[in-house]
């Protein structure tokens, strides 16, 4: 058995609480990281000491595979509903996907040999709770308890989950789990917005048609590996884009720049998607574009970017593709995000506490310390620092009509929020020795290595001369290919002019 962290022991006894005072309908909020299944685990534990039967739903595969995991941790045996898996109905634990329970439950009006007569269900990634598959499956637990565990408790369009819940219970915030070291920092990056003047909202959220268009142009696409190359180079890297067109346009990108990239979907199969993650797990593959699979139940935290190639509304779809990127791994100290759809500016920082409720009519969630206006995010336009107030402290640039201006809009990225990345010393004396070894593969100059250093590092090199050379790898491989096609750029630039 695992032994629990405080404050998910103080989350079991709120919504034992909670269940005590007439609840009988409970959400439980807590960020991706948080563990959620550890809870359900030790609920579950102990409701079955005292002789209750369990029913745990969640819409994919790969979950119900977790959940079976994490209940053996407890020492549980449990059943699988799930199209395929043979059916074993006298165990006390029954866990299955909402697809193939649903569709059982229509196999007969009366004396259903495939019903779970539960007393308790469990709900994970309960924000999907409310779509017309989980209500019909419900109805016949009206009477039970459900507890449904989501780290972001609200629709796409930002309502909350008060037409079918009765309490919800906040858990810790994203910040705690970081300080803690549950979770690592995400250190964000973003480009100037792109054009999404009259793209309409559907459900909450930016028509994924029309976004698709918007999205899926060849600068763009340019743009997405240019700067990943540039920040992200030798990082594992997870992206989200708009559709399938548009992820494997971003996929055949990398590939051509021999990155080894690959393209998932909704209709990958279990087969081939689990393919994918090993191929992950052995360093084989280093970049995945996918469209709507890993936002949610993707668990591999060797991932060291995100990269959200897709524009939303949607704070709890924003959360959860960043989340996918900070859990913590060996040598990860934190998380490079990549936003190419002005997220950051629309929804703020992951990182940002928020405060849910259930409100069922209005939007379910608020920043519990709004940013004031002397606190908007600034980039200088001279040296690309990132700061609050209306005077660069980096080189001393004030900003023009500070009154006005919510962000400097930059060609390139840059990072937002937070200070520049400061290079550990170890990081320094790699890259120091990686352009040494190629100015002397190449009979560069002997100035060559300073000056390419001062460009990456921010400082001169002093001090280096007695490092020796060394053999890059793919990080600096790709940094180079992104400063290649700076240069190509720019020639194109001028001579256009």
């Amino acid at each position: 058995m695992v032994e629990l962290r405080e404050y998910q022991s103080g989350l079991i006894e709120k919504t034992r609480n909670s269940i005590l005072d007439g609840n009988k309908k409970v959400i439980l909020v807590l960020p991706t990281g948080g563990g959620k299944t550890y809870i359900m685990a030790e609920i579950a534990r102990r409701s079955v000491e005292k002789g209750y039967k369990i029913l745990a739903l969640m819409h994919r595969r790969q979950l119900v595979q977790q959940m079976q995991d994490r209940f053996a941790d407890y020492g549980l045996e449990s059943g699988i509903i799930m199209s395929g898996e043979e059916t074993d109905l006298d165990k006390d634990i029954q866990i299955g996907t909402i697809q193939t329970y649903h569709r059982r439950l229509q196999l007969y009006d009366t004396a259903n040999p495939f019903f779970v007569d539960a007393s308790i269900v469990f709900i994970d990634e309960a924000h999907r709770s409310l779509s017309r598959t989980y209500k019909e499956a419900l109805e016949i637990y009206q009477d039970k308890i459900v507890i449904g565990v989501t780290a972001t408790p609200c629709l796409a369009s930002g309502v909350g989950m008060g037409r079918y819940y009765d309490s919800l219970i906040n858990g810790v915030d994203v910040q705690e789990l970081i300080d803690n070291g549950y979770l690592v920092p995400g250190r964000y990056y973003a480009p100037s917005k792109p054009d999404l003047d009259k793209i309409r909202t559907i459900a909450g959220d930016y028509d994924k048609k029309e976004l698709g268009k918007r999205m899926n142009q060849v600068k763009l696409i340019g743009d997405v590996f240019e700067n990943w190359a540039k920040l992200a180079g030798g990082l594992q890297t997870i992206v989200f884009a708009v559709n399938v067109k548009h992820s494997r346009a971003l996929c055949e990108e990398f590939q051509r720049h021999n990155v080894a990239a690959e393209h998932l979907d909704a209709h990958s199969t279990e087969e081939r998607r689990e393919e994918v993650l090993n191929n992950l797990r052995r360093g084989e593959t280093q970049v995945v574009c996918n469209v709507g699979l890993y936002t949610e139940g993707f668990d591999y935290p060797g991932a060291g970017c995100i990269i959200v190639a897709r524009p939303t509304k949607s704070m709890g779809l924003w959360r959860q593709m960043v989340g996918r990127g900070l859990r913590p791994y060996p040598d990860k100290n934190e998380c490079v995000v990549i936003d190419h759809g002005g997220c950051v500016d629309r929804l703020g920082f992951v990182e940002d506490d928020v405060w849910w409720s259930l409100d069922g009519k209005k939007q379910a969630f608020k920043k519990k310390v709004e940013r004031k206006k002397e606190k908007t995010i600034m980039t200088c336009e001279e040296c690309t620092y990132v700061f609050t107030g209306n005077k660069c402290p980096q080189c001393g640039t004030e900003v023009k009509n500070y009154s006005k201006k919510v962000a400097a809009l930059n060609a390139e990225l840059v990072e937002i929020g937070k200070n520049k990345k400061k290079f550990t010393k170890q990081e320094k004396e790699f890259w120091y020795s990686w352009f040494e070894y190629y100015r002397r593969q190449k009979g560069y100059a002997t100035g060559w290595t300073a000056h390419k250093y001062r460009e990456k590092i921010g400082v001169w090199p002093r001090g280096m001369d007695n490092i020796a050379p060394r053999e890059p790898g793919e990080e600096f491989k790709n940094y180079m290919k992104h400063l290649m096609i700076k240069f190509i750029k720019s020639k194109e630039k001028k001579y256009a002019t």
